[in-house]
């Protein structure tokens, strides 16, 4: 039995959903999962009757556009974004949600805001995410799973996203590159002494030999973190970014940032992450 099981991927603008869509479904190929596109709508019910009857004929079309391309029927809940997606994933146990994003910083970011990554910050179940417009512009394919890169920080912090990585890497025969941040500084700018981050490196190489996936390491630079990650995907070619997130948000998530949004806005391949909780 597979760790992934069923894969949604929510689906608002197709033309960014694409890519997304027919990685997620080459996964689930692979490994035997079920795929379910979602599409969230404003509430219907509080608009009037002209209103609800234009959205309801906006909505057919655009599931039917998407059943052509697909051959896939269209799941349909109304109300928030990252509620519903959130809520969608505990009722109908989902293994993995995959979303695309705009990756937008500054002020287009905080103006529109980021549905991906406010479920990021919630989601009960790993994430898939992939940045299409910056895919786009590096050129990156989706066609292929050979070079996993994971950030290492603690052993705690690993273990939601290890079993995901071992099982992906061994289906489709791919590299797992151990990324070791030396200085111990983890996702939320909390600071670890390296030992611990040195322990936690070789526990998941170790495992990850143990399941017969082929390892390899890389050490931090002293350029930021999640700068230095993006560096070693372009320099190594990898076609995926394993990370973890403490979720977290309101003024910690001010303070220190994420690691893991940071990654997610500028790199261009997917990634895939998963909330942990420290032991603090």
């Amino acid at each position: 039995m597979t760790i992934i099981e069923h894969i949604v991927v929510p689906v608002d603008e197709w033309g960014l959903a694409e890519g997304i869509v027919d990685f997620a479904m080459r996964l689930a190929q692979e490994i035997g999962a079920q795929v379910t596109l979602l599409h969230v709508i404003p509430d219907i019910m509080s608009m009037n009757d002209a209103m609800r009857e234009r959205v309801i004929a906006e909505v057919m079309d655009y599931r039917g556009r998407i059943r052509d391309k697909t051959g896939m029927q269209v799941q349909v809940r109304t109300g928030e974004p990252a509620l519903e997606i959130v809520k969608y994933a505990l009722l109908e146990r989902v293994s993995l949600v995959a979303m695309p994003t705009h990756g937008r910083d500054g002020a287009s970011r905080s103006s529109s805001g980021s549905v991906t990554e406010a479920v990021l910050r919630h989601s009960p179940v790993p994430m898939l995410m992939c940045n299409e417009p910056e895919r786009q512009r590096a050129g990156h394919r989706l066609d292929r799973l050979k070079r996993i890169l994971m950030p290492v920080h603690t052993a705690a912090a690993a273990e939601p996203i290890l079993p995901i990585i071992a099982g992906l890497a061994r289906q489709f025969d791919a590299e797992v590159v151990l990324y070791h941040d030396e200085r111990g500084v983890n996702d939320v700018g909390e600071s670890l002494e390296p030992p611990e981050a040195a322990r936690a490196l070789e526990e998941c190489a170790q495992h990850l030999a143990a399941e017969g996936v082929r390892v390899n390491r890389v050490q931090a630079t002293g350029a930021p973190v999640a700068t230095d990650i993006l560096n070693k995907v372009k320099e190594m070619d990898v076609d995926l970014v394993a990370m973890t997130t403490h979720g977290r948000s309101g003024l910690m998530r001010g303070l220190f940032g994420s690691v893991t949004e940071a990654v997610l806005r500028h790199s261009p391949c997917p990634v895939l992450a998963a909330r942990y909780r420290s032991a603090t």
